[in-house]
């Protein structure tokens, strides 16, 4: 009996000593984008060509994703008063873009206003984010630093390749947030923006740098349309873009205490090709 008890309580103690040093470890998930000269994208790269270092550590890639997988789409469409007159432009941007991307693929359908918005949940079926599409009206205010924190959120906690498609034309005039705490928000998440910029935010040079500062800062791209007729033509860069992404993930080893964490990555076996990821996260 004593041998016993002696054993309960080796065993309680050994379970309390785990728990006690129990450590909380998340996945750090970085796109990249390979093109060569040219700006062709280079879709043929594997796990051991890429280095991932965080504060200038290397980190051991755990999980990889080549270009060719599957991905989660979130179309967020700008759905304010301003839009008004070129929402139906933009609507048939949308449904050329569901062309473009793989059967495969999940899309939903996002728009904010005054607050974000969910038109249609992801799905391959592109009949109902169409349907969704053609359905939205133009009204409200701008709350877009809240809705792009708030989405990126969502998302982030889906597994595989993710993106957030953003199409605006206007300020921010009624999100909580300001632009540095979305930004810093989207970043912990790791999910790329991409920005379509258009009308009012090509015209103001302050807003049109604080756009681009989302997409540059989260690993996405920014796109200046200058025209109605150029969002299709845009929507289609951006969706080649973003099929040709490389999803890293790793689990972090720094000992650095800072919020800001620097993330680098590099093809030591190719330098002569050009590569675009973020440059670190706030933990």
């Amino acid at each position: 009996m004593r041998i016993r008890l002696f054993l309960f309580f080796m065993l309680c103690a050994d379970i309390s000593w785990s728990q006690t040093f129990k450590v909380d470890v998340r996945m750090i998930e970085v796109y990249a984008t390979v093109s060569d000269s040219r700006g062709r994208a280079m879709t043929n790269l594997h796990s051991d060509d890429f280095h991932v270092l965080e504060d200038n550590r290397l980190q051991q890639i755990r999980v990889f994703e080549p270009q060719s997988s599957a991905m989660t789409i979130a179309l967020l469409v700008d759905t304010t008063g301003s839009m008004a007159a070129d929402l139906p432009r933009v609507k048939n941007a949308v449904a050329r873009l569901l062309d473009a991307v793989k059967p495969e693929d999940n899309v939903g359908l996002f728009t904010f206003a005054n607050g974000l918005n969910r038109l249609s949940n992801f799905s391959t079926d592109r009949n109902t984010t169409l349907k969704a599409i053609f359905k939205a009206r133009a009204a409200g205010q701008t709350a877009l630093f809240d809705s792009v924190a708030q989405l990126s959120r969502q998302i982030s906690k889906d597994g595989g390749k993710k993106a957030i498609l953003l199409f605006t034309d206007g300020d921010d005039n009624s999100s909580v947030l300001s632009l540095e705490a979305s930004v810093k928000s989207v970043q912990r998440t790791g999910v790329p923006i991409y920005t379509v910029l258009y009308g009012r935010a090509l015209k103001d040079q302050r807003l049109s740098q604080r756009l681009e500062k989302i997409s540059v800062l989260t690993g996405g791209i920014p796109f200046k349309v200058k025209d109605a007729g150029g969002v299709a033509s845009a929507f289609a860069r951006v969706g080649e873009d973003m099929q040709n992404m490389y999803l890293l993930g790793y689990q972090s080893d720094s000992d650095n205490q800072d919020d800001w964490r620097s993330i680098k990555v590099t093809l030591p076996n190719h330098p002569k090709l050009k590569l675009r990821a973020k440059e670190g996260y706030w933990r």
